[in-house]
């Protein structure tokens, strides 16, 4: 009985994948240059977070969201367009398109806050001119005492705020302003006022209407007569 035996194929020894030769120079290289990216991208969205809370600020708030919208849109366009390397991967691209958009929220949550905004109303000093001189207007009781023996009195009102405040208008309840006011007007800071004096034990309650950017501000002020 013959037997026939089957040679076994010779095993191809040819591995099946090929890992290729790492570049550490290149890789390095590459690192470095997503790193100036991812830092450009980051500078850029503090300030345009900063930017966005500013105009908001000013009243402008479609102008802030317009501006978040067209950096996310043109992300990489301008990215590219300064020179910096646009990444290849998704999932690198998605990481700098959160880069910018929670920096740049972050920021314009910062603008809003102390120490660039101010969440307080601004304080008023009151002043009269006597002997050549500006001082201060005594208080009682919450009341600014003001003297009698005189037919015209000369005050000012100084305002301090972090920002700039324009006095819109003056008013005085239950009287027109024009009888008690000769003149008014602002100079910087500051309120000049003259106002004519009344009855002993007169009181008179003087509102300023303040702006400042897109916030308003009432503050009222008891003079009194005495």
């Amino acid at each position: 009985m013959n037997i026939t035996r089957k040679m076994a194929k010779p095993k191809n020894d040819a591995p099946i994948f090929v890992e290729p030769e790492f570049d550490e120079k290149t890789y390095i290289r590459e690192e470095r240059e997503r790193a100036k990216t991812t830092i450009f991208v980051f500078l850029m969205a503090i300030g345009s977070g900063l930017l966005e809370g500013i105009l908001q600020l000013e009243g402008l708030y479609y102008l802030s969201a317009l501006l978040l919208i067209f950096l996310l849109y043109a992300l990489f366009r301008i990215v590219k367009a300064l020179g910096f390397r646009v990444p290849e991967r998704g999932s690198h691209r998605f990481y700098l398109i959160m880069v910018l958009l929670l920096t740049s929220i972050l920021f314009w949550s910062v603008a809003l806050n102390p120490p660039i905004s101010v969440n307080t109303s601004p304080s008023l000093n009151l002043e009269i001119l006597e002997g050549g001189k500006w001082i201060s207007v005594g208080q009682s009781n919450g009341q600014y005492i003001l003297p009698v023996n005189q037919s015209i009195l000369h005050l000012r009102d100084r305002i301090y705020f972090v920002q700039n405040v324009k006095v819109l208008s003056l008013s005085i309840s239950g009287i027109s302003i024009s009888s008690i006011m000769k003149n008014y007007t602002q100079s910087g800071q500051t309120e000049y006022m003259n106002m004519t004096v009344q009855p002993v034990n007169t009181i008179v309650p003087l509102t300023l209407y303040l702006q400042s950017g897109n916030r308003y501000f009432n503050e009222t002020q008891s003079l009194y007569f005495k």
